[in-house]
């Protein structure tokens, strides 16, 4: 599978339920670590090394970005690796959520957020993953966000969503990895 063909496994703006519009993953997020604590650091690496292909066992990754005008957004990320290192970076990525309370990041357009783990809970798709709500904070305003993050074989699936309806990132975990499964084969 080439990289355009790879790109079929994002979720697109059908798989939304609200009417969004896709943009460059890459124009709006590449965050940087800022301070708290040190899991943070490997969240922020972790979450840029995907949105970017960076780690050297990646074969084929992929990026989308969806926003509309009520201020919701979808990043899906999805990234096959070689080696065994799927499984890897899956473990460290829950490792550095499970262990990280609060971090300070910065996005480049230079707003820093303070974000707060919720809560954790697994989920039963692909592989077995997990889901983690945060709560970021900018100036007065409160945002709740939540990542699903799912292996599926040797395809690490991360969906990113600010979204009002909290079912609406199960919804888009199971396209996401059922999208997987159907177009690569695996389990």
């Amino acid at each position: 599978m080439d990289d355009a063909a790879f790109s079929q496994l994002l979720l697109s703006e059908e798989d939304l339920e609200e009417s969004f519009f896709g943009e460059e993953p890459s124009a709006a997020y590449d965050p940087v670590f800022v301070s708290g604590d040190a899991s943070g650091r490997a969240i922020v690496d972790l979450t840029n090394m995907l949105t970017h292909g960076t780690h050297p066992e990646t074969t084929h990754h992929a990026s989308a970005l969806f926003t509309n005008i009520v201020g919701s957004v979808v990043f899906h990320h999805v990234a096959r690796f070689g080696s065994g290192a799927c499984r890897q970076v899956y473990q460290e990525l829950f490792a550095a959520v499970r262990d990280c309370a609060h971090y300070r990041m910065g996005l480049n357009d230079g707003v820093e957020l303070d974000i707060a783990r919720v809560a954790v809970e697994p989920v039963e798709l692909g592989d077995g993953g997990f889901l983690v709500r945060w709560l970021s904070a900018v100036d007065h305003f409160r945002i709740e966000t939540a990542w699903v993050i799912v292996p599926a074989d040797d395809v690490l699936s991360f969906v990113n969503a600010r979204v009002p309806d909290t079912s609406e990132i199960h919804r888009l975990a199971r396209v996401a990895v059922d999208r997987v499964v159907d177009l690569t084969g695996t389990s």
